[in-house]
């Protein structure tokens, strides 16, 4: 990868994608969509979008990645299909991303699915507008799992989730520098 490109304002550092990550998290995003439908796998906990919104999310989601992998300094693990395997390896950590666009409403949320989530994994929010990606914050998921509170389905037909406020999340920098403890 090239040589990170990095804004800190407010905590959140700023990435930029250049166009080699962007299209290489095209081709794993696409690949990851053609891989469930090959595999005959049920996408995103019941979600029912459209073939095309699928394949938006997915390269998203992999651009998050990468933009994380960027600002850890450590090299983006291509792989598809990997269940609830983590998404970035960090020093000891096993990190999820969590991605999404800015919402109208400015009401993103970090989300956790109680299946599959694991005791002690860092899950990342990263606020997407390619080719930019904002590392909004991350939280351990133990401080989530088995409470009430952000629990929540939207009013929709899926399972529920926990929503988890993106104020609430620590600052990226003290994962990176380690100064959790």
């Amino acid at each position: 990868m090239n040589v990170r490109v990095c804004v800190v304002s407010d905590m959140s550092p700023e990435i930029e994608l250049d166009l080699y990550e962007m299209t290489t998290a095209a081709q794993t995003g696409l690949l990851r969509v053609t891989e469930s439908i090959k595999q005959n796998q049920e996408w995103w906990h019941g979600y029912k979008g459209t073939l095309e919104d699928k394949i938006s999310k997915s390269i998203s989601g992999a651009m998050a990645e990468i933009s994380l992998c960027k600002y850890l300094g450590v090299p983006f693990e291509f792989h598809t299909n990997v269940g609830s395997a983590p998404d970035v390896k960090y020093k000891n950590y096993n990190i999820q991303v969590r991605s999404q666009t800015v919402k109208k409403n400015n009401n993103n949320s970090l989300i956790i699915r109680p299946k599959g989530v694991k005791p002690n994994e860092i899950y990342v929010f990263i606020l997407s507008e390619a080719p930019k990606f904002t590392i909004k914050g991350f939280i351990n998921s133990s401080a989530v799992m088995g409470k009430e509170d952000y629990l929540t389905d939207f009013n929709l037909a899926r399972p529920k989730v926990w929503a988890v406020p993106l104020k609430i999340l620590n600052p990226i920098i003290l994962l990176k520098d380690e100064s959790l403890n």
